[in-house]
């Protein structure tokens, strides 16, 4: 389970890294629907990511990524609560999902 906490925003973080790691080093590919969900959030705000899964909906979630999903889902929670958003571990969590995005973009 998730937490919004510091430990939570820390654990996206490392999420964030593995997941732009596994890019660099072609262990993971976007699908198109991935690819049409990162584009849609490249050269925006961190504050899109809720915007952009109620834009997508359900069905254009489902046939994304897994681990793409979930690091958006939990980006997601964390900016939608600006007392957990406003922690360090959380800006520099969110700074890391955002380097995902413009990389896989």
């Amino acid at each position: 389970m998730f937490s919004l906490g510091p430990d939570g925003m820390r654990d996206l973080q490392e999420r964030a890294e593995g997941l732009s790691a596994d890019l660099a080093c072609g262990q993971w590919k976007p699908n198109r629907f991935d690819k049409r969900a990162l584009r849609k959030l490249a050269g925006t705000d961190r504050d899109a990511i809720t915007s952009m899964f109620i834009e997508l909906g359900p069905r254009q979630g489902n046939k994304m990524t897994s681990r793409l999903v979930t690091l958006l889902a939990n980006s997601a929670a964390a900016q939608d609560m600006p007392s957990i958003a406003e922690l360090p571990e959380a800006q520099e969590a969110l700074s890391a999902v955002s380097s995902v995005i413009r990389s896989a973009a």
